[in-house]
Parts: C-alpha cells; structure tokens; sequence
C-alpha cells in the first residue's frame, strides 16, 4: 500500500512505554560506587523515585500516566511517518526512505518525550522545582522549562558564564518568558561555585562543574529534583513512545524496516525507534540493520572504549559505557548535539552485544550542509545538524540499494529542526530589558 503520509489518531497513540531488559540475553551491567566498589541498581536520591525505580526494572510494559498521555496529545503526538518520495526520485534508488518527525513538539525536538514524564514525577513526587544543566547550543534547556511550566513546576536552570555572557538573549528569554531560575555557573547557590568564584571571580565556568552544581543543589534542597535530558534508562523507556508508534505506522501500510537510522549522542533518539524492534531481532534473528550514526569527533560506539567510568550528572557513581577519549577539548561541530563523551549505559550495552552497527562522518560537516541543502529541496523540512547526519546515513544506504539493485525500507527519526527566525525572539527579548 503506498501512502505519502501515515499518520495515526489519537486512540493509537502508545499506551505503555516499552522496557527492553527483561528480554535482554544478558543483564544490563550495575552501576557500581566509587570507592566500595558495591554494584548499585538504582539512581541517586537527586532523582525522582520513580526514575530511580524503573531505572533497572524488569517489568516489560510500563504504563504511560494518564496526565503524561494528555500532554503527549496536546502537544502532537502521535506524530506522522512521511515517505520521502522527492528524496528516493532525487537519489534514483529502489530503496523506500520514511522519516519519523520527531521534530513537530513545541521546541522543534524529541527531548519533550522525556521531560514531560519527568516533570511529571517531580510534580506527584512534591516537588516545586526541576533543577538541570544547559547550555547555549541545544534546545533542551527550553524543553525542560516549558515541561516545567506545563506540571506548575519552577525550573531551575545552570548555565556557564561564558554562555550567559556570549548569549544575554536566551538569558533573558528563560527568565522573562518562561519565568526560570537561571543561575550562571559557578553560582553562588553552592558551596561549589562560592569556592571557584573566590579563587576566580571571573570563572567561565564548565560542563563538569554544571554537573557538581546541579548534584548539590538538589542533595540540599528539599523542593529541587535533578532533571536530565538522556544517558538513564529510565530516560530511553519513555523515548519508546517513537519507535512504537513507527511500529503502528508501517503496519497500516504493509511495510516491514529493513534499515531503522538515527544519530547518537548519549542515544535516547536512536534507542527510542529501534528499541521496539529489537525484540524481534532478539527472539526471531531477523535480519534488522540498527544503524547508529556518529561524528568522528566523538564516535564512541565505534572507536570507544567499554569499561567503567565515572560521569558528572552522577558523582560518586561508575557507569560502564563507551568513552571516547579525549585528550582536550574536541573539534567545535555545528551537529553540537550528538559530541558527547559516553554513549548512554543501555545504548553502549545494545553495542556490546553486537546488535547495534554505526556509521560515522567526518569533523569537517561538509556533507551537513550538502545533506540539508538536498533535504529542504526536497521535502521541504530545514534540518537540524544533528538530524543531518542520520539523513546522510539514509542517503548512502539508498544509493547502495541502488547499486545492489534491493527495494530497501529505511526508517529515519529526524529528531530536530531549525527554525527561520526573523528576529521574533529578539523583538521578545528587547520588550523584556
């Protein structure tokens, strides 16, 4: 059945998130404590209970709170599979190319899957605050307050200096718009910050000390809950919700994946479209390409490292997971959103299992542009650069179907987008200064 658009209603929209450790042939390794050694299978008490509590469970089918279902609903979902018949006749390949947009949700990302559920249990937990780390150059930290806002939640928001400084729009924005706590770390919040600013009031600030801060305002607070954009499992359950209702999709038209492609940074995106359907790669060996993509900058699925390792969002713990070294600070990228050091522990675990394949481009991105030039033209969408790199992925796997001479079926998330933005948010800011 060919069809340019399917989309679903909203009685199709996934009722439970689906958990992939109890199918797993091996159990998911422990975290484990820095200095005891002792193998730990829940989150610290910074986090919500719930997440903690389904971060190792092995209940298979997790049940989407009916006030989380609203929320999905009201902000879009289910979200549409599209052919991208334009972009097949632009490579001349047999191949049949779908994308799943997953960047429809208010902010333009796939981030809002994860933070609505959080900002959920923070609210039924008791909490008034969300406390998480952000930075200038990803559209999470907006997710994270908006999804605050939507439970009556004040979120909570660090930023490094050196970003608030070189963007005294978003500053203001996330204050006057959405109302957020913004401190610019070091802060003088914490004991952290109070320290490095005395030894240097000018302290720029970094991704590590964002993650020291946002542990210790929560450990002390008793209204702050830490919020995170990926890495847990219990973030990558709730990210289900794509690949299952992918699942819904290509059934109504008699499609089968052959291919399923998403780019990976710590790999919530990729792992919420294919989780569903490594079950049946698990149980049944079907032939099913999982094909994470990365930049050479940081490729840790495919040049990495799997051992344990200690991460700034959960001090005092090791996690085993793929770590890319790096010896400074890496190459700056535009896809900014996918150079991360470790890969999320599940995602890194899928890996080391020999279920996930990767593809990997290069630091110079030219093929960003040439990729997101191709897609515009094509189906009209302007790509985020993290969404280009899968696309790209996507368009090598077509032309060698082309070359094979196979009529392939490849899915694709396309996680997020850009906007053309003539100026409105500066018209925002400047009414609030």
């Amino acid at each position: 059945m060919s069809r340019e658009r399917i989309d679903l209603s909203q009685d199709d929209i996934p009722r439970a998130w689906y958990n992939i450790l109890p199918d797993l042939p091996e159990s998911l390794p422990s975290y484990k404590d820095v200095e005891s050694g002792k193998e730990i299978r829940r989150l610290p008490n910074t986090f919500t209970k719930t997440a903690s509590e389904l971060e190792f469970s092995e209940k298979r089918w997790n049940k989407i709170p009916e006030k989380v279902l609203e929320a999905y609903k009201n902000f879009g979902r289910p979200l549409p599979l599209i052919r991208a018949r334009r972009l097949e006749r632009f490579l001349k390949t047999p191949a049949r190319i779908y994308f799943k947009c997953e960047n429809l949700p208010p902010g333009g990302t796939f981030k809002t899957n994860a933070s609505l559920p959080q900002a959920y249990w923070a609210m039924k937990e008791g909490y008034k605050r969300t406390v998480f780390g952000g930075t200038a150059t990803t559209r999470t930290k907006l997710i994270h307050a908006f999804t605050a806002r939507v439970f009556g939640l004040t979120p909570t928001i660090f930023m490094t200096r050196a970003d608030c400084e070189q963007n005294r729009d978003q500053v203001i924005f996330l204050r006057e718009m959405f109302g957020a706590d913004l401190l610019e770390s070091p802060s003088n919040r914490t004991e952290t910050g109070r320290r490095l600013l005395k030894e240097n009031p000018n302290h720029p600030g970094s991704s590590d000390i964002i993650g020291m801060e946002v542990e210790e305002e929560t450990r002390q607070s008793e209204d702050g809950v830490s919020i995170i954009s990926s890495d847990l499992n219990s973030n990558l359950l709730t990210q289900t919700v794509i690949g299952l209702e992918v699942k819904k999709q290509l059934e109504l038209i008699d499609e089968k994946p052959d291919v399923l492609v998403a780019s990976v940074g710590s790999g919530s995106n990729f792992y919420g479209l294919t989780a569903p359907f490594m079950k049946e790669r698990l149980t049944r060996l079907k032939d099913l390409k999982f094909l994470a993509v990365e930049s050479e900058t940081s490729a840790k699925l495919t040049k990495g490292e799997y051992k344990y390792v200690p991460l700034e969002w959960m001090p005092g713990l090791l996690v085993k997971t793929y770590e890319f070294g790096w010896e400074t600070h890496p190459p700056p990228i535009k896809g900014i959103g996918i150079q991360t050091k470790c890969a999320a522990p599940l995602l890194s675990f899928l890996r080391h299992l020999g279920i996930v394949d990767t593809a990997v481009y290069p630091k110079d991105e030219r093929f960003v542009f040439d990729t997101a030039r191709i897609f515009l033209q094509t189906e009209g969408r302007l790509l985020a650069p993290e969404s280009a790199y899968p696309i790209r992925a996507v368009m090598d796997e077509a032309i060698e179907a082309k070359r094979k001479g196979e009529e392939k079926v490849i899915v694709v998330c396309v996680s997020g987008t850009l906007y053309l933005d003539f100026d409105e948010k500066e018209r925002y800011t400047s009414l609030a200064i």
